[in-house]
Order: C-alpha cells, then sequence, then structure tokens
C-alpha cells in the first residue's frame, strides 16, 4: 500500500500521446445527489464524524491516540486531513477561496479560522447549506463565511471572483468537465485549484458499478488519461499530484465496522431497505477502493495568462 505522503510530479503523467477509452457518461444529476444528501448524508456523521470526507490516518511522527471510540477517533484524523489540505492550498489572510461541495461547513470554518481567508462553499444539498449557515453563525464569523445552495456546474459568480479553491472529494458527484470548466472561469488568473479525486486502474463489474449509483450517489471514476483530458480540456496547469489511497482504504474500513455497530439505529433513522442496502454494499465498495482505484490530490493553477488553449 502506497505511503500517504508520497508525491509524484506533473512530468509523471501518463503519456499524452496515447489513445484515452472514452468518458463514461455523467449518469447522476445535481438533484439526485442533493436528494440523496439531504435524506441520507448524516449516515456519513455518524460513522466517520464531523467532516464529509476521508480522514489523514498516517500522519508522520505523531501517534494515534488509542482510548476513543471510532467515530472519534474519524473525526480526528479528518481534522488532520483537512489540516493538511489547508496547509498544501496555503491561502493568505484575505483571501477569497470557493468550497465546490462544501458539505456542512467544517473544512470551511476550519481554513478560515487558521487563516483567515474568506470562504464561499456550495453544495446542492440544502440541508447541508442550511447546517453549513448555522455553524457559521454559532461561530460568529457571518464576515467570513458564506454559504449558498448552488450547481457547481452552473455557479452564480462573476469571472475571476476567487484567488483559490478546492474541491474537495466532490466532484465525482458532478460533470466533471462542466465543474472543472466553471472553477476555472470564477478563479483569478494564478489561482490554484485543489481536487481530491478517485481514478480506475482496473475495470468494474456491473455490480461494482451499481455501488457508485445506489451507494455513493456518484458518477464512476475515470482513468488517470480521462481525467488530466478535462483539466487540459479546461485549460488548468497541474503543480502536483499526491497519491492519498491508504487514508482512503482506512476510512472505508471504519465505515464499514461503525454501519455494523449502528445497524439499529439506522434501521429506524434511514429504514431498513437503505440500510440493508448500505451494509451489503460494503464489501464490493472497500474491493473498489483497494483494488480497483487509486485515491490522489491534485493542485491544478489556472495560468497567469488565463487564455484556454
Amino acid at each position: 500500500m502506497t505511503d500517504s505522503t508520497t508525491t509524484t510530479t506533473a512530468t509523471a503523467e501518463p503519456d499524452a500521446t496515447a489513445a484515452p477509452a472514452p468518458v463514461p457518461e455523467t449518469t447522476v444529476s445535481p438533484q439526485e445527489v442533493g436528494d440523496w444528501y439531504d435524506e441520507f448524508g448524516d449516515i456519513y456523521h455518524q460513522t466517520l464524524g464531523e467532516s464529509v470526507h476521508c480522514g489523514l490516518w498516517f500522519p508522520p511522527d505523531r501517534p494515534q491516540p488509542a482510548n476513543l471510540d471510532l467515530v472519534d477517533l474519524s473525526s480526528l484524523a479528518q481534522d488532520r486531513y483537512t489540516d493538511y489540505l489547508i496547509e498544501t492550498l496555503d491561502p493568505r489572510p484575505g483571501d477569497h477561496v470557493l468550497d465546490i461541495g462544501c458539505g456542512t461547513g467544517r473544512s470551511a470554518l476550519r481554513l478560515t479560522q487558521q487563516r483567515g481567508a474568506r470562504v464561499t462553499g456550495v453544495a446542492i444539498s440544502r440541508q447541508q447549506i442550511e447546517r453549513a449557515n448555522k455553524l457559521a453563525r454559532d461561530h460568529k464569523l457571518l464576515d467570513k463565511l458564506v454559504f449558498e445552495h448552488a450547481d457547481a456546474a452552473q455557479l452564480p459568480y462573476a469571472d475571476a471572483t476567487f484567488d483559490s479553491a478546492w474541491a474537495v472529494e466532490s466532484i465525482c458527484h458532478m460533470d466533471r468537465a462542466k465543474a472543472l470548466g466553471e472553477a476555472w472561469r470564477v478563479l483569478r488568473p494564478g489561482g490554484v485549484l485543489m481536487v481530491l479525486e478517485s481514478v480506475l486502474t482496473d475495470a468494474l463489474t456491473e455490480a461494482e458499478r451499481a455501488v457508485f449509483d445506489g451507494m455513493l450517489a456518484s458518477n464512476l471514476p475515470l482513468r488517470m488519461p480521462e481525467f488530466f483530458g478535462l483539466v487540459d480540456q479546461a485549460g488548468f496547469q497541474t503543480l502536483e499530484l499526491k497519491d492519498l489511497s491508504a487514508n482512503l482504504a482506512m476510512t472505508m474500513n471504519v465505515m464499514a465496522l461503525a454501519c455494523h455497530d449502528q445497524r439499529e439505529a439506522f434501521t429506524q433513522r434511514f429504514g431498513a431497505e437503505f440500510t440493508d442496502l448500505m451494509i451489503a454494499g460494503l464489501p464490493a465498495a472497500r474491493n473498489i477502493v483497494a483494488r480497483k482505484t487509486r485515491f490522489f490530490m491534485v493542485l491544478l493553477r489556472k495560468p497567469v495568462a488565463a487564455a484556454r488553449g
């Protein structure tokens, strides 16, 4: 399993002369994603903690506490993960950052608290936006945190509005080409976009393909050449690529244990049909993560010239 901080430079991208496989058709709509998170999004909070993303389980030179339950341990791992992303994006005080697929706002809050940046977050789930705005009110940061219900493929912002942006495990829920194009449009020339995304390394069975639609409300992962084809099409330059696969695999293992532990509570909250589907799909989801995908963080930059090729 690859170390969580392994770095690959942009020169290590696949051969651009190789013919990429066809890009899988977008199958999940913004409305479907929003409805799914409105109804079932709390399952992530009840298994993985406060933030809706992967955890950094393997930070260097820092022991993990042994006296916490799985959800508490996962929340700490998520905070370490967010801290790592903030350090990597490195916004300056006063910068305006776009959070694409902001969830309930915890990552944006942490970014603002640590760096003094302004954050505008967008999500397709109205319930998530309500919770994110409550978080901003509770922390008296309404002057720095704004959360709005919006489709990332049709952002309601003027060109060159933001200094930087991140899409933390969210672009898989969108039309990737449109979302990358919109991110390019609203970034200022020289602005940086961070994307956390999985790519396929092997073909999926029909049952595995169904996991992304029914269990994850997600489009299928792309192959690496397909993803970077969309990056080039949007007009971005690639600055850095880091493999975080070990952390996603660990997060999936913790989620599987927590789902089994809370099966009765989930049945009462979400219904037997969804709970049974979720738990039945976990082995396939874990296998996909461990054996058929890689999970990476990529830093992209809008060229200073700001002209698509």
